[in-house]
């Protein structure tokens, strides 16, 4: 019976894996290498300093959840954590599932660092939740600077009444979220999953304890809360200024806070497209809409500005299958080890 489960649980893995590698294929044979070739040629070794910005925010992010694991840093280096995060973020992007097989293949990779499960479940999941709630509160900050630019200039006067009701709903979400985080969080009854239950049932029961495990550390140690959060709003903030050295180097002088404005817009329209793998055709549209509604209009930009943000993506691609095949390694020696 235990080898049949160790033969499925194989055979799922590989599948997932042809999957991945499916439609990262995709994503490489969509990409147009002659044009990309003609944009880097005109940008030069300068396109190191967009990977040199896309490393020093990965860190930061990194950074943010080894904060996470609590007690269980200490048995991770920084370095170490970076490579297992960009192997589950790849994973996420040209996942069907998305973040969700991302982050559940990082916290399998943390194994072999003799973190238990439900630590680096909790981690991961808190993680995310700084994230994107400090993601969320930059767009806020970038949509009122634009709600302000906008009260300024009649060509802009038109979005008032949409960026208004959109600024309303983030406030909402912000107060619903930490009504949530603050209320005393409800003990989930029958203890662990059981294996007798249905497959959705055990997964909800994962849930539910995943939920009351982060709103019991918010509540007794805030502290981990907020650090994370901080180094998760410096990742966003570096981040994004990715966007603003591309029109500087293409001769489209921008303010930091139009490139902040456009990194997390952009990001903010690919989660509506996260179910396509790689966000294919998505983020382009999102880097047409937002540079025009700045005024850049040119089609030369937007291709430009888009196959540079694709050329990073791939290079990235390139190292995460590198990283990937020196964790495999640690990940075999315990399996073997079990």
């Amino acid at each position: 019976m235990g080898g049949k489960l160790v033969s499925r649980r194989s055979l799922l893995k590989w599948i997932l894996l042809s999957i991945i590698l499916i439609f990262i294929g995709l994503f490489i044979a969509n990409t147009d290498f002659t044009a990309t070739w003609q944009a880097l040629r005109g940008i030069g070794f300068q396109f190191l300093y967009l990977m040199a910005i896309s490393y020093v925010a990965y860190f930061f992010g990194t950074w943010s959840w080894h904060v996470c694991l609590g007690e269980g840093r200490s048995k991770i280096s920084l370095l170490q954590l970076f490579c297992v995060r960009q192997v589950g973020e790849t994973v996420g992007q040209y996942n069907p599932t998305s973040i969700i097989g991302g982050d559940l293949l990082k916290a399998e990779l943390l194994q072999p660092y003799h973190i238990p499960q439900r630590q680096a479940l909790h981690s991961v999941a808190l993680s995310r939740i700084t994230t994107v709630l400090s993601q969320v509160c930059l767009l806020l900050l970038a949509s009122l600077w634009l709600l302000f630019q906008a009260s300024h200039s009649p060509s802009l006067s038109s979005l008032i009444p949409y960026l208004s009701c959109f600024i309303g709903l983030l406030i909402l979400f912000h107060i619903l979220f930490f009504y949530w985080l603050l209320r005393k969080a409800p003990a989930v009854a029958g203890g662990a999953a059981s294996q007798s239950q249905s497959f959705w049932r055990r997964w909800m029961k994962r849930l539910q304890l995943l939920l009351q495990d982060i709103r019991n550390s918010y509540q007794t140690n805030p502290k981990l809360f907020w650090q994370s959060y901080l180094l998760a709003t410096i990742h966003w903030l570096i981040g994004s200024l990715e966007f603003y050295l591309i029109l500087h180097l293409l001769g489209y002088p921008i303010q930091l806070m139009e490139g902040l404005l456009l990194d997390m817009s952009v990001i903010a329209f690919k989660s509506l497209g996260a179910f396509i793998p790689g966000q294919l055709g998505v983020e382009e549209l999102g880097n047409k809409l937002l540079l025009g509604m700045l005024g850049i209009g040119s089609g030369t930009v937007w291709i430009t500005v888009s196959i540079l943000r694709r050329a990073r993506q791939l290079a990235w691609i390139g190292l995460g299958f590198i990283l990937y095949f020196f964790l495999k390694k640690d990940l075999k020696h315990v399996h073997n080890e079990a």
